[in-house]
């Protein structure tokens, strides 16, 4: 039988990312298991922005430790990977979201992150598509920006496959051995595999995963998507990421267009059960309602960014994020399993989080206290559930719809 000290399964961005840790750790044979592709589902998709300061002081260690490692990486490999280091502007139009901002500022204070107060007419000056005249305070943080996911993805694979870690795609995981209380194992079509932990970084599969061993994981699948505008000079330009809490929206630049992100009131939920192995062959658009969601947010969005209503949206892109009902990630042991670890439940932060969850999750596999504290995240902190219930999964959509104006503090 073949044996690895630690088998990853799932070889999207945090998967990819814990098997780099582990192996700058020097620890052990390690192999990292996909039944696709590297990076082809969520982790390909994403957004890609790497905001650094939140409320939940956990959080902000795990992005920092992210934006560190993109430039780690860039000179490991010697090559670009796709951060655009732009900056973010964090709007604020009302006193609930001034609160934030003031509480994010201190986070980037005790953080060492940079961080600026500028006049809301210096932000339209950096954006000049923006809108200001509903905004109250404005915070710049110069070292955020955006990634291309895809080029994090694999880098940190790269990076990993070049410290002796095995990647070994188009390879699926038939279930997860366990022997008195303690994983042994997993099986493959090639036959079985002997570890001494199992990671499971299946993304929105994690829980079918967990499933197998006997565990459910607090999480369901949830769609997350943005539209991206056909390039114009109104506002296209290198101009930071600007988030707008009060209008549960961001943007970005991309290729002379801007990308926007929404939100929604109701996001789509999916029985993890009903997805099918190749992410390729599922989409989760749900007919063409999306752009009715694009047009019930077009108001609100408009307030901050007046062009909304006569931009040409050319591109939009879906995808699956595994959400929570409190948002937060889940990440840590699992409950009566020895060596078996989940690094899932995302919360459609897996790209900013991707390095501090491969630090946390290489700590707990070598049987080390974790260099953060991550207790909030741990698996079992909703008690018994049920992942494919209609009612977890309305709780895990709500917990989307709220994630631009939610306050998280440990």
């Amino acid at each position: 039988m073949t044996a690895y000290d630690h088998v990853i399964v799932g070889g999207g961005i945090l998967g990819a990312s814990i098997a780099y840790h582990l192996a700058c750790d020097g620890a052990g044979r390690i192999l990292v298991l996909e039944r696709n592709a590297l990076a082809s589902a969520a982790s390909s998709r994403a957004a890609g922005l790497i905001l650094q300061v939140s409320t939940n002081d956990t959080k902000t260690a795990l992005i920092k430790r992210t934006r560190r490692i993109i430039d780690i990486l860039s000179d490991e490999l010697g090559e670009d990977i796709g951060f655009h280091a732009v900056g973010s502007l964090r709007l604020a139009a009302s006193e609930a979201r001034i609160e934030d901002l003031d509480g994010m500022a201190a986070e980037a204070e005790r953080h060492d992150i940079p961080f600026e107060w500028i006049a809301p007419e210096e932000a339209r000056g950096r954006a000049p598509w923006l809108d200001i005249a509903m905004v109250r305070k404005v915070g710049f943080l110069p070292t955020d920006g955006y990634v291309d996911p895809y080029l994090l993805s694999m880098a940190y694979a790269r990076a990993a496959r070049a410290r002796g870690v095995t990647l070994r795609p188009n390879t699926a995981v038939a279930d997860i051995l366990v022997a008195d209380g303690r994983v042994a194992g997993v099986t493959t079509a090639e036959g079985p595999i002997a570890c001494e932990s199992v990671i499971d970084a299946a993304g929105a599969w994690a829980t079918l995963l967990a499933a197998r061993a006997g565990y459910a994981l607090p999480m369901a699948p949830v769609r997350s998507h943005y539209w991206i505008t056909e390039p114009d000079s109104a506002y296209g330009g290198d101009h930071p990421v600007v988030t707008m809490p009060d209008a549960s929206a961001y943007t970005r630049p991309d290729v002379g267009g801007l990308l926007l992100g929404i939100q929604e009131k109701n996001s789509a939920t999916f029985d993890a059960r009903d997805l099918p192995e190749d992410p390729n062959a599922f989409s989760p658009t749900v007919g063409e309602e999306h752009w009715d969601r694009l047009a019930e947010a077009s108001d609100n969005v408009g307030r901050f960014f007046p062009g909304v209503h006569e931009a040409r949206f050319a591109n939009y892109i879906a995808g699956l994020s595994a959400y929570t009902p409190d948002g937060k990630i889940v990440l840590g042991p699992v409950p009566g399993i020895d060596g078996f670890l989940a690094a899932a439940g995302c919360c459609g932060s897996g790209i900013a989080l991707s390095a501090g969850i491969g630090a946390a999750i290489a700590d707990l596999a070598q049987g080390r206290e974790p260099r953060y504290d991550i207790a909030a995240f741990r698996p079992d902190r909703f008690g018994t559930v049920d992942p494919f219930s209609t009612d977890f999964r309305d709780r895990c959509a709500a917990s989307r719809a709220t994630k631009s104006r939610r306050v998280q503090r440990l």
